[in-house]
């Protein structure tokens, strides 16, 4: 108590220049959109026989094994890019890892795939959220067919839910204010610590 007392207008100070150091951050960034699409995928065509089909279990297996391509598509360099281009947005390219890590696909079941990302406004958005779709259907038409040309999945998309993210204030004040009071104590105790290995030294000289 008596380090925090000696350092108290230090403490405060860098406090203060924390709370205002998250609060510009909060203001300085760029409201953003979360895009969620959910993926339903079905087994169509289906071989007609009169075998037990086990209540849809190969059929569901299918569909499962199905959606693992789905999902690889979302970390294709190739496919995103024609995302971009069918939505006629320059997809400013710097790195290839950054440009995959933008989508994120997540199998909630063996017949539902969720693809999620985030950009800055609704309307870019949107036609993402579109072409995606459109992509994925088309891909998924000509991906597996049975010898007369017909498609053995059908991969349907959902309506995209768009919304807007907003930083919160009071969350990034709170943290500025923990933070700063954490590493102006720990800055106070570490100064003191080592003035009082100094004195020592010069005593002992």
């Amino acid at each position: 108590m008596n380090i925090i007392v000696k350092y108290r207008i230090f403490i405060i100070i860098l406090t203060l220049v924390a709370i205002i150091a998250a609060g510009g951050f909060t203001y300085l960034k760029p409201v953003e959109h979360d895009t969620s699409i959910a993926f339903s995928i079905n087994r169509i065509n289906k071989q007609e026989t009169e075998d037990y089909q086990y209540d849809g279990y190969y059929a569901i297996q299918a569909s499962d094994l199905f959606s693992q391509t789905v999902m690889s598509w979302m970390m294709t360099p190739s496919v995103l890019l024609e995302i971009y281009e069918r939505a006629g947005i320059d997809p400013q390219i710097t790195s290839t890892e950054n440009f995959i890590s933008r989508f994120k696909a997540k199998k909630y079941s063996p017949q539902n795939v969720v693809v999620r990302y985030r950009e800055r406004d609704k309307q870019t958005a949107q036609k993402i959220a579109d072409a995606i779709i459109a992509i994925v259907e088309e891909k998924t038409a000509a991906a597996v067919q049975t010898s007369d040309q017909k498609a053995f999945f059908e991969v349907v998309g959902s309506l995209p839910v768009i919304v807007e993210k907003k930083p919160l204030l009071w969350l990034n004040l709170i943290i500025g204010l923990v933070g700063g009071l954490l590493v102006s104590i720990i800055a106070a105790y570490t100064v003191e610590y080592l003035r009082g290995g100094k004195s020592e030294q010069t005593k002992e000289a």
